[in-house]
């Protein structure tokens, strides 16, 4: 269980009270709430933020050590590097001595040095500005308190794997978190991509990872030798951001949605625009996205659950207009001609870039 977003777990626990008892918990005040029909899913949002989600997965995996095993020092580059740079950086709103780091992101340059040098003043380390082993679990250790990360008012976080590639060979006899990402990467890819073979995400390259990697360097015309290094990284990267913002990730179609119990006898007034469900969509990410209500969204479409399925049509709130992406335009242009800024067009669109493509079709306000 998890905040919409997110990729940081509530504990939960399962206590009835008698055969499972937890200390400091009980079952106070659910029941009547489950004598109203009230659904589990909606009790447990009764005591936890609205913006909660329960998460599946097939995905179980052991202890994976965090350090990658690679110390990091001026001139080090990769997914390892920028982690530390959004840990440092989120780190110095609490302990302001440590200077802001403005290098690029996964590239420790010298202002990426004079922060971890600062932390390690701060925190009783060797100030050598490299972040060993030591160094790297302090400083993962302190970001998980200011971000409260433990707590159910926690910052969360939703770094997940980055946009910086890892900074590592992996070969046949790789493990650690890496392969973790790699196979993570493959899996997804292969989702649209079926001559990719799936793997098992256990941190461990085996032969089974190797012959994966081989179909995908062949399908995009690289040397097949099942190694990955910074061209395969560069080409896994690509293929998934691209994916993850042109396409709509396959999922089974959901049942549909019974009708609802009580339809408003005619919509809200005002305007509104015509929106299709996109993976790792909620009800209450849409209305921070596009300026509305939770209430509003439900109301104007007569949901009675906040459940939501990839492709379905909902109606939000709002005065929007889509724009159909043209040869030629960038995001500056198409900014310039809707009065708006690059920032808020990326952030409409949930864009983590600003390539765009030609038919690709973006939200605008009006």
């Amino acid at each position: 269980m998890r905040r919409s977003g997110q990729i940081s777990p509530y504990f939960t626990s399962f206590c009835n009270g008698t055969t499972a008892t937890c200390s400091g918990l009980s079952q106070w005040g659910t029941v009547p709430l489950a004598n109203q029909g009230m659904t589990p899913f909606q009790i447990l949002k009764q005591f936890y933020p609205n913006d909660i989600e329960i998460s599946e997965t097939n995905i179980i995996t052991g202890i994976v050590e965090g350090f990658p095993g690679e110390t990091l020092r001026v001139g080090s580059r990769g997914l390892a590097v920028q982690t530390m740079q959004t840990y440092l950086n989120r780190i110095r709103r609490n302990y302001p001595a440590i200077p802001q780091i403005t290098d690029d992101a996964g590239v420790f340059g010298n202002t990426t040095q004079a922060a971890v040098k600062s932390f390690q003043q701060i925190f009783g380390l060797p100030a050598d500005g490299v972040i060993g082993k030591a160094t790297w679990n302090k400083i993962s250790y302190i970001y998980v308190a200011v971000a409260r990360l433990a707590e159910l008012d926690s910052e969360g976080t939703a770094f997940g794997i980055g946009t910086v590639p890892p900074n590592a060979i992996l070969r046949v006899g790789s493990s650690g978190v890496n392969v973790i990402t790699l196979q993570y990467i493959l899996d997804f890819i292969g989702e649209f991509h079926p001559d990719i073979p799936a793997v098992v995400q256990d941190g461990v390259f085996g032969n089974a990872t190797a012959q994966s990697v081989i179909a995908f360097q062949r399908m995009m015309g690289l040397n097949p030798d099942g190694i990955v290094g910074a061209n395969t990284w560069n080409a896994l990267y690509d293929a998934y951001w691209g994916i993850r913002t042109n396409a709509p990730i396959p999922q089974q179609p959901a049942p549909p949605s019974p009708p609802p119990v009580n339809p408003p006898t005619q919509p809200p007034t005002g305007a509104s625009f015509e929106y299709t469900v996109r993976s790792g969509d909620t009800l209450w990410f849409l209305a921070q996205r596009f300026g509305t209500s939770v209430d509003a969204i439900r109301s104007l479409n007569g949901l009675t659950s906040d459940s939501l399925s990839i492709g379905q049509r909902i109606r939000i709130p709002g005065n929007f207009t889509n724009y159909t992406v043209r040869s030629g335009d960038t995001l500056w242009l198409i900014a310039q001609k809707f009065g708006t800024s690059v920032a808020e067009i990326k952030r409409l669109n949930n864009l983590v870039s600003d390539a765009l493509s030609i038919g690709q079709v973006l939200i605008m306000k009006a």
